[in-house]
């Protein structure tokens, strides 16, 4: 008979056989209950949420640093070349490939999630709150400077505002659009893109995390304008980045200035559309049409 390894139940303390010490631990660290009380849903009561959480907390403590039994330990040299003798070469094989990984019904997730495995395993309260730290980590890890996008311009088609190119200009909303038309067109004013290298604006989010942004437009050289509906104006986020912009036009001798315009007419749209001078994206192409053509 081989060795037998045991632990306790975290609510009814009836004790547990495990026929290996890996199986043991792993359930250790996942707080499992003995079959008993997961057919109770035990798990899914408020007070013994807390309790797996305190009794995770507690093995978390005892099987790290000096509570992990390979603490101050080393392999051998003996031990050592060993493992550097394996052949592991059959790992690379086209043959070893195609058993381990396994495509559409024959893999194991095929039309599954981690919250579908944690609603199966925990309950749907512990794979709410498992989902809601792990999206928190998610944010944290894509904010500021650890974003791939920090400092770059946006890529034109993205965004919820109508997209597309007037005359060879790209917009980003139909606001944008508005103003080319209404404002720098009709006045013939000259003027560029905002969202270039040199005009690269560094601010600080409500969170305390570092992030750049980027106007509208570079009017006559001068002004460079951020079009916006008024009822944002007022908003934490446009004012952080308003302040941000007045202090990098003033080292720079710009004008820093929030416009908003009326937004052109469906009337007016489908006039400067069927004169072949305004095209959009793919997604509000197929809209346009569903809207218009229909």
């Amino acid at each position: 008979m081989g060795k037998k390894y045991f632990r306790k139940c975290p609510l009814c303390k009836k004790e547990l056989r495990y026929t290996n010490k890996k199986n043991r631990n792993t359930a250790n660290k996942k707080c499992l209950l003995c079959s008993s009380c997961s057919h109770k849903k035990a798990h899914k009561r408020p007070e013994v949420i807390l309790k797996m959480k305190k009794v995770g907390a507690m093995l978390k403590v005892k099987y790290s640093g000096e509570g992990n039994p390979f603490y101050g330990k080393k392999h051998s040299k003996e031990t050592k070349n060993k493992l550097k003798k394996v052949d592991k070469s059959y790992t690379q094989t086209d043959e070893f490939k195609k058993k381990c990984v396994k495509k559409g019904i024959n893999n194991g997730m095929y039309g599954k999630s981690v919250y579908n495995i944690w609603v199966e395993k925990y309950g749907k309260e512990i794979a709410d709150n498992n989902q809601r730290v792990l999206n928190r980590k998610r944010s944290i890890n894509a904010s500021g400077k650890k974003n791939s996008m920090y400092g770059k311009p946006s890529p034109q088609g993205s965004g919820n505002g109508w997209s597309g190119w007037y005359k060879g200009w790209f917009f980003r909303s139909l606001r944008e659009l508005s103003y080319m038309i209404k404002e720098i067109e009709a006045k013939n004013k000259k003027w560029r893109t905002a969202e270039t290298k040199d005009l690269k604006i560094k601010y600080v989010d409500y969170k305390g995390d570092d992030r750049t942004y980027v106007a509208d437009f570079l009017v006559e050289e001068k002004e460079l304008i951020e079009v916006k509906p008024e009822k944002l104006k007022k908003s934490l986020t446009v004012r952080l980045k308003s302040e941000a912009a007045k202090k990098f036009c003033k080292e720079r001798g710009y004008i820093y200035k929030m416009e908003d315009i009326k937004i052109l007419s469906e009337k007016e749209i489908k006039k400067i559309y069927d004169s072949d001078n305004l095209k959009f994206t793919k997604r509000y192409e197929q809209m346009y049409n569903e809207r218009y053509n229909n």
